[in-house]
């Protein structure tokens, strides 16, 4: 018993971290007009809460803390388990399957358990975080610090792998993940591109500067003319951001060395730099978006996910675009998600004022009515939606429901026909549901989050349009940046070219030593540079390039906002791996091209 006791107060004194308590505040803070509702303020103001709450919703968000403080202090796995039952309930009543703040605290307490000893009670935690919030990344990354904890190394490494793809079936991790990988694979081409010239310099750059000190000396003394070669080789370097200039710089001067698959490359290298800035800011901007408040409550209601901010992360976007149509739609499913019908029926009439023949409108509108009795109303409601849209079964079904209420019963056969006609499956199941749900109502407004996203999107546009750095991509800098140098460097080879180009030895491609083959083995791109080879040499370097920025995937774009991040333990073996793999392989082909 006494052991029991100590561990349950161990349990206790971890769950009430500072942490947790700012996680729990976080719902505390959406409930606090609770103390008005005493005083006969019935629904919260849209300045207090972001969205207007009625009475029973606040209570609901209050009982959700104190249901919260219940599981904080459960001291066995069921009273944690009945305490988690009793958190998906309420949020059920709001309309909500997952609570991903309350998730998230349970995590950090697992791993806070684990690093303290408890690994059944951490397994606890992380059996209720799943519940409260099933299929999420966070959930396995925070098992695989457990099992690192624990020392058990596989499990850590599978629940990793399990966390990663996880991230594929969330539509908001995914979106940003595609993004940060279009901002790591654009990074990764440029840093292919400059190791490309470094390349084509370590093999041409004797040739180029023999011909450059060669025409030095015609007027200097042959060391004042080596001195100045090098010094017209590297002074790019004393600019700001040297190298960057410096690997412009020798791309121009090497383009007359260059085989034609070369010149290739160095072409499409200058392109990639013109348009690398248009590609970085409309990704800035479409992650700018996806990571503001007002998308991320959008995509998270969608997800029935109620976290702390969500009423105040709307409100946002309704005070962004007041007159929104489809925001108007998109906050009266809340409402009516949350069952305040009152203040969803408002905003339905709204809608149906600009788009009367606004089908699930029409269709939510009549569920209304028919949950207030006014089968009438309803009837005519349903009708519309009915009217409105031929191929839409959930219009007819419901107006066979309010038939069957007004004891029109032969309406109401035909109606449910028509119905099953349309979707048979689907009627089927809304018929196998009715005593939990009568009519069947319409999600239209959150369906319309793309347009809203894509009005964020022009708006953030604009207000970017305004800003120094695209005015100036707007001028095409960038682009006549690119342009310049293929024309300065196809002039310059026209000015070159009577003069003739000393050949570029090949150093590294000949030999049969092991240590030649050593040498072209941990040096890739080399052998292919000065065979003239462009794209064998670009595609040599892009993948050990790729595996050195693999641990940086997250560092160099836009890092996704995890609950719980996985760190980079995964990226750096499989780095280290692929790097090993890759030379292996390089060493071995080596071998066999000797024998």
């Amino acid at each position: 018993m006494c052991r029991n006791g100590g561990e349950s107060g161990q349990a206790g004194r971890a769950l009430r971290s500072p942490v947790l308590a700012v996680l729990a505040l976080v719902l505390a803070l959406a409930a606090a007009p609770l103390a008005a509702a005493g005083t006969g303020q019935a629904v919260s103001s849209p300045h207090e809460t972001g969205i207007e709450l009625t009475a029973p919703v606040q209570q609901a968000l209050q009982q959700l803390q104190e249901q919260w403080l219940q599981w904080s202090s459960a001291n066995d796995r069921e009273r944690a388990a009945s305490a988690v039952d009793a958190l998906l309930a309420t949020g059920r009543q709001l309309g909500m399957r997952r609570l991903p703040d309350l998730a998230l605290g349970a995590l950090l307490n697992a791993v806070r358990l684990a690093r303290q000893g408890e690994m059944r009670r951490a397994g606890w935690a992380l059996e209720a975080a799943e519940r409260l919030d099933p299929g999420r990344p966070e959930t396995a990354f925070a098992a695989a610090a457990v099992d690192r904890v624990a020392g058990r190394w596989p499990a850590a490494f599978l629940h990793l792998g399990k966390g990663y793809l996880r991230v594929f079936g969330l539509p908001l991790e995914r979106g940003l993940w595609l993004d940060e990988m279009a901002l790591w694979g654009l990074y990764l081409l440029l840093a292919t591109g400059g190791l490309f010239i470094a390349v084509q310099m370590a093999t041409k750059g004797g040739a180029l500067f023999r011909d450059l000190a060669g025409f030095l000396a015609r007027r200097l003394p042959k060391p004042a003319a080596l001195v100045v070669g090098v010094a017209l080789l590297a002074w790019p370097l004393a600019l700001p951001a040297g190298p960057i200039w410096l690997l412009f710089y020798w791309s121009v001067l090497l383009w007359g060395y260059a085989s034609t698959s070369e010149r290739t490359v160095l072409a499409a290298l200058w392109l990639l730099v013109g348009g690398a800035p248009f590609l970085i800011a409309g990704e800035h901007r479409e992650v700018s978006v996806g990571l503001s408040p007002p998308a991320v409550a959008m995509e998270n209601l969608a997800e029935r996910r109620l976290y702390g901010g969500l009423f105040a992360d709307l409100g946002v976007l309704r005070s962004i675009l007041p007159e929104n149509t489809a925001v108007k739609h998109l906050i009266a499913d809340l409402h009516r998600t949350l069952g305040q019908w009152d203040l969803a029926r408002a905003l339905y009439r709204q809608v149906l004022e600009r788009e009367p023949n606004n089908t699930s409108a029409l269709l939510d509108l009549g569920v209304y009515f028919f949950d207030k009795g006014d089968y009438g109303n309803a009837i005519q409601n349903f009708q519309k939606a009915a009217a409105s849209d031929p191929r839409n079964a959930a219009a007819p079904f419901d107006l066979s429901q309010a038939y069957a209420e007004s004891y029109h019963y032969d309406e109401q056969h035909l109606a449910l026909t028509r119905a099953q006609e349309i979707d048979e499956a689907r009627v089927g199941r809304w018929i196998h549901e009715a005593e939990s749900q009568r009519v069947v109502a319409a999600d239209g407004g959150i369906a319309r989050i793309p347009e809203i996203r894509r009005q964020l999107v022009a708006i953030w546009g604009g207000r970017e349009a305004l800003t120094p750095g695209v005015e100036m991509l707007r001028r095409g800098l960038s682009v006549a940046l690119a342009a310049g140098l293929l024309l300065f460097a196809v002039a310059l080879h026209l000015v070159r070219r009577p003069r003739g180009y000393t050949e570029p030895p090949l150093y590294l491609r000949l030999g049969g030593s092991r240590l030649a083959s050593l040498r072209r083995a941990l040096l890739p791109g080399l052998p292919s540079a000065e065979a003239g080879q462009g794209g064998k040499t670009f595609l040599a370097l892009l993948v050990p390039v790729a595996l050195l920025m693999l641990p940086l995937f997250g560092d160099l774009g836009y890092r996704i906002p995890w609950g719980y991040d996985p760190g980079s333990l995964m990226p750096w073996v499989f780095a280290v791996l692929g790097l090993v793999i890759y030379l292996l392989a390089r060493l071995r082909s080596e071998q066999r091209n000797q024998v």
